[in-house]
């Protein structure tokens, strides 16, 4: 709000010295009169004093006619100049330094979070937090990050394709702005377990429907969170033992995990891609063409409402509605399978 009241400071002082300075006017001419006899109002005085200012030169509307009146007159015109000076470079720097450009970059940016459908939220932009960013970036998932701190907000911006509100993500009026009722998962990834409590609880409320992942520092916190609305609860801690041991056991997986996160060249993952009713996947096996031409490897399927999976199904499977394919490939052929896994347009 700084450059912001800079600009309004600035507005303030020119339109007050405008009006101190014809006070001063008004009050010298008292008991004076017009050529035609009428009374120097003050509306009259502060017209002189608007003329002198911006130096237009319409004339002397007020009577200057002793040596005061001329050095009032000139103490007017150098104090009117060097404050529409002032006010003029606010406005200049306003305008160059990038502030109304800025006011123009946020309303869009605002018009393309709210024409958002089936986004993501991630509240919290701390460590944790910018390895999601990384990982939604590089699979081509809409989202929208929510933190407080507007300045890295800002510099990640400009590096990044990013949407975001700079706010605190446990207000409810800031989710709605982050278009909570029409998103399709939120992740909680403050470094507070109290904070990622909260904002679970507030989308869960919002949008039953949503999938809320949340991070929880303290263990014992996690039945915590998933109590008040989350569906998943993710222990840094935990992760982090199991990352150590499998360096240990079995490091050549680990590499290869690493290597395909983090290849330039080709954007591999490892997806879940669930067949609806309507989908022209219904009814055909692994091996008919659309599978077959799709360039993805279908390591396990699981089927409706079953805990456990079918790995390395056969190529006989045969698709049904509602099966969900665990699938490794590049991230463009998996978008094109999960497009024929979804209902035909017109089904």
């Amino acid at each position: 709000m700084t450059r912001y009241r800079r600009l309004l400071i600035a507005f303030v002082i020119l339109v007050g010295v405008n009006f101190a300075l014809a006070t001063g006017y008004w009050v010298i001419n008292q008991g004076r009169t017009n050529p035609d006899g009428s009374e120097i109002g003050y509306l009259q005085c502060l017209y002189m004093t608007v003329i002198s200012t911006f130096t237009v030169g319409y004339g002397e509307f007020v009577p200057v006619t002793t040596p005061a009146d001329r050095v009032y007159t000139m103490l007017v015109i150098v104090l009117g100049l060097g404050t529409m000076g002032y006010g003029l470079s606010e406005m200049t720097a306003f305008i160059v330094g990038g502030e109304l450009q800025e006011i123009f970059g946020r309303r869009k940016m605002e018009k393309n979070i709210a024409a958002l459908r089936d986004h993501f939220l991630v509240c919290g932009m701390g460590d944790v937090g910018l390895y999601v960013i990384e990982e939604l970036i590089a699979t081509k998932r809409p989202f929208v990050t929510i933190d407080v701190d507007e300045e890295q907000l800002k510099k990640l911006a400009a590096t990044k394709p990013l949407l975001y509100l700079a706010g605190d993500p446990t207000d409810e009026a800031v989710l709605e702005k982050a278009g909570i009722k029409a998103a399709a998962g939120v992740m909680c990834a403050l470094a507070n377990d109290r904070d990622n409590l909260v904002v679970a609880m507030t989308c869960r409320l919002a949008n039953p429907k949503l999938r809320i992942v949340a991070q929880a520092q303290d263990v014992k916190f996690s039945q915590r969170i998933k109590s008040a609305g989350a569906d998943a609860v993710v222990s840094p801690q935990f992760i982090g033992g199991m990352r150590l041991v499998s360096e240990m056991v079995r490091p050549t997986v680990v590499s290869f995990l690493d290597l395909m996160l983090r290849d330039l060249d080709k954007n591999m993952r490892i997806e879940d891609v669930r067949v609806e009713a309507g989908s022209p996947l219904v009814g055909q096996t692994l091996q008919d063409e659309s599978i077959a031409r799709s360039e993805v490897l279908v390591m396990a399927i699981q089927e409706p409402g079953a805990s456990r999976f079918q790995y390395v199904p056969a190529a006989g499977t045969r698709l049904m509605r509602g099966h969900t394919m665990v699938v490794l490939g590049d991230v463009e052929h998996v978008a094109r399978l999960r497009a024929l896994a979804a209902p035909a347009k017109g089904a």
